[in-house]
């Protein structure tokens, strides 16, 4: 009796113990899958730092039984931020650098007998900061008046623009620049997606067999070709005007200039009217004149011939109006 006592105890302590590492297994495997849960969508995270993990279950381990749960969440959460922060570096756009058309126009008053010094110092500027002058002109007798258009590069446009402020006393001065780079980035992925339409129509080309094929085919090739250049040409300008920036400076010669009056150019303007119409009477006189000149003339002749003859001719009329004489009757 005592035996099987002895046994049933056994029995019903090893069933007893069953359970509870049953429960105990339970437990343990519903905060490993909570703990899963929370770090799920950080695979990339976890398989790269394999080593932290592992560390805390060897130190799970010797902690008390609630500090291992929250070390894991703790470890989930450090690896989503590091995701987050991976994937929004690797969507982050390329900086693009800026390109700005940059142009000063300036005018500048200069003494009086250094107009000539102030244009040579200006091509001077022109070349010593490696641009070039690309227009330059005077004009004046006593006080002179220039401009010179000199193309700068865009690293020294501040530059050339203080050293051309130097020349003289600035009267006005106006700066601007234009952002084109959408402009470029645009264009340049026009003449890409060109570019690869142009390859795909020459090896279409290629695989032609009819000529019918090969003149539709050309024809639309041609098409996308001439689309590149008028791109590339826009491109290429653009380029120019970014690099290359544009200085114009406007030289006046100090002095006394001479007012013009009020309404002069109404004045003038009837003058040359009244001269004009003066010169197409004179024209007319003469022209009349060369009809009557000869006329007068041979009229002169007549009265001077008939002046001659009238002593001769009156005793002929004299002797015509006057009866002839009859002879006396015997």
């Amino acid at each position: 009796m005592t035996g099987m006592r002895r046994a049933t105890v056994a029995v019903a302590a090893t069933v007893v113990l069953s359970g509870l590492a049953g429960a105990a297994a339970g437990c343990a495997g519903g905060s490993g899958s909570s703990a899963g849960g929370s770090g799920g969508g950080t695979t990339v995270a976890k398989a790269a730092a394999p080593a932290p993990a592992a560390g805390q279950a060897l130190g799970a381990i010797g902690a008390p039984p609630g500090t291992a749960a929250p070390s894991a969440r703790s470890a989930g959460s450090g690896s989503d931020t590091v995701a987050g922060s991976a994937g929004v570096r690797s969507n982050a756009a390329v900086p693009v650098p800026s390109a700005v058309i940059k142009t000063a126009t300036l005018d500048l008053r200069v003494p009086h007998g250094r107009f000539g010094k102030a244009m040579d110092a200006a091509n001077q500027i022109a070349l010593r900061f490696g641009g070039y002058v690309s227009r330059s002109t005077s004009f004046g007798t006593k006080l002179h008046d220039g401009t010179v258009v000199m193309r700068i590069p865009a690293h020294a446009f501040n530059l050339a623009r203080v050293a051309v402020e130097r020349l003289g006393k600035p009267t006005n001065e106006v700066v601007s620049g234009r952002d084109v780079t959408r402009q470029l980035v645009n264009l340049g992925a026009r003449l890409g997606n060109l570019k690869s339409q142009q390859a795909a129509l020459r090896a279409l080309m290629r695989r032609t067999v009819t000529v019918s094929d090969t003149i539709r085919v050309q024809s639309v090739l041609q098409g996308v070709e001439l689309q590149m250049e008028e791109i590339q040409g826009e491109l290429n300008y653009l380029h120019d005007r970014t690099s290359m920036s544009t200085i114009s400076v406007a030289v006046h010669e100090a002095g006394r200039r001479p007012v013009p009056p009020q309404h002069a150019s109404a004045i003038w303007k009837d003058g040359a009217r009244a001269a004009h119409a003066a010169t197409e009477v004179v024209g007319a006189v003469i022209v009349g004149a060369g009809y009557v000149i000869p006329i007068a003339i041979l009229a002169l002749l007549a009265v001077l011939v008939g002046r001659l003859a009238a002593p001769w001719a009156a005793p002929l009329a004299a002797r015509r109006r006057s009866p002839a004489a009859t002879p006396p009757d015997d």
